[in-house]
């Protein structure tokens, strides 16, 4: 029996297996951000994923990037993310709540005209998808956060984690990767304020620092907390120059919060490692490649893993002690029992990824289990 079905301590939570079902992004909220009950049905079909992390919510009305995805704002949107945590924990699940904080990733026909902020007057160079216009530039007219502005959004920050426990999640993961604010103040590019959250390495931590601390605060514990990074990958207009620089500070920091775990997202798929397909590359190299190792070598907790993962390539890096949990996205979104699928060498349903965003339960709640696929007459349709 692979390693990756076995039980693992979280700190003071055991996860049945290995298996995280990453945050995806399925636009199935309210305009006003505001969970619905399908949402619910969707987790608590995917519980017997270790661990849970669902898509990426705004803490704040200008945190929200796309259309019709979730806050954690509003009493309104606590209780119907309380329908959520229970649907999971009734199922046997365990699920955390991914903050997310777009900053200048977005368009105001997305959060009802609010205007985007930034740390800096750098917009990003880049295409955003809305539902009534299609793909569009992202804003340039971006309110740039005062310094005392700054200290607002981290407040935001700690409000949203007061509801978010609330809510029955049973931790978060701060989503400090993708070009989001968090790593807009990390990036050398995004970044260039003279302030105490600018400037060296280390300033340009401080934001994403503060946030982990009063989210922390707020929780009252540490260990619920997560935080996903992405050192030096190209996604939504960022770039960075100083990646080992700034990495190696801010993980040094992420020691001695003593945080539930570090999950990080690769620079670029498994298969374009060095240009080659992952087939071609022997096995034991691929692990060696950054940030597995980057990461590893300096962070002393729990690590997560992230980026096209098959079974077999979690189970290497596993063996090669380059990760504790491994994060399955797309797989998840046609396959609620993933787990089981890969945990008996059962096909995978294929998703429909013309279905995948917006819209209601097709293509959303009515991906079949194995079980109930078998049970269909030959010739059925599939999802």
């Amino acid at each position: 029996m692979s390693a990756l079905f076995e039980q693992f301590r979280l700190h003071d939570l055991t996860l049945p297996n290995r298996i995280v079902m990453g945050p995806m992004t399925r636009a199935k909220a309210t305009p006003e951000g505001v969970p619905t009950p399908m949402m619910a049905t969707h987790y608590a079909q995917r519980a017997s994923a270790g661990l849970i992390i669902s898509e990426g919510t705004w803490p704040e009305r200008r945190g929200q990037g796309y259309f019709d995805i979730p806050g954690i704002e509003t009493q309104e949107q606590q209780d119907a993310w309380a329908q959520v945590t229970e649907a999971v924990h009734t199922a046997g699940g365990r699920i955390f709540l991914q903050m997310e904080h777009t900053g200048r990733v977005g368009h105001e026909v997305n959060n009802g005209g609010t205007t985007l902020c930034a740390p800096s007057d750098v917009p990003a160079d880049f295409q955003i998808f809305t539902r009534d216009q299609g793909a569009v530039q992202m804003t340039t007219a971006l309110h740039v956060l005062s310094t005392d502005e700054v200290w607002d959004v981290i407040d935001a920050y700690g409000k949203a984690a007061q509801r978010a426990k609330a809510a029955g999640f049973d931790g978060i993961e701060l989503h400090g990767a993708s070009g989001y604010l968090p790593h807009q103040f990390l990036s050398d590019t995004s970044n260039l304020r003279d302030d105490e959250f600018g400037g060296s390495p280390a300033r340009r931590t401080t934001f994403m620092i503060e946030v982990l601390k009063r989210m922390i605060d707020a929780w009252g514990d540490s260990r619920r907390i997560g935080v996903k990074i992405s050192p030096g990958i190209l996604y939504n207009g960022n770039v960075e120059h100083e990646v080992e620089e700034t990495y190696s500070v801010l993980i040094d920091q992420l020691n001695e919060l003593d945080l539930a775990y570090v999950a990080f997202q690769t620079p670029e798929s498994l298969r374009s490692f060095s240009g080659a397909e992952t087939d071609d590359i022997p096995d034991g190299e691929i692990w060696h490649r950054f940030p597995y190792e980057f990461i590893r070598e300096r962070y002393h907790g729990t690590v997560i893993a992230s980026g096209d993962l098959t079974k077999e390539y979690a189970q290497k890096a596993l063996e090669a002690g380059k990760a504790d949990l491994f994060v399955f996205g797309r797989a998840y979104m046609s396959n609620p029992d993933l787990v089981e699928r890969m945990q008996n060498d059962w096909p995978l349903t294929p998703v429909d990824m013309r279905r995948g965003y917006g819209g209601g339960e097709e293509g959303y709640n009515d991906y079949p289990t194995w079980q109930q696929q078998s049970a269909e007459p030959q010739g059925a349709p599939v999802g």
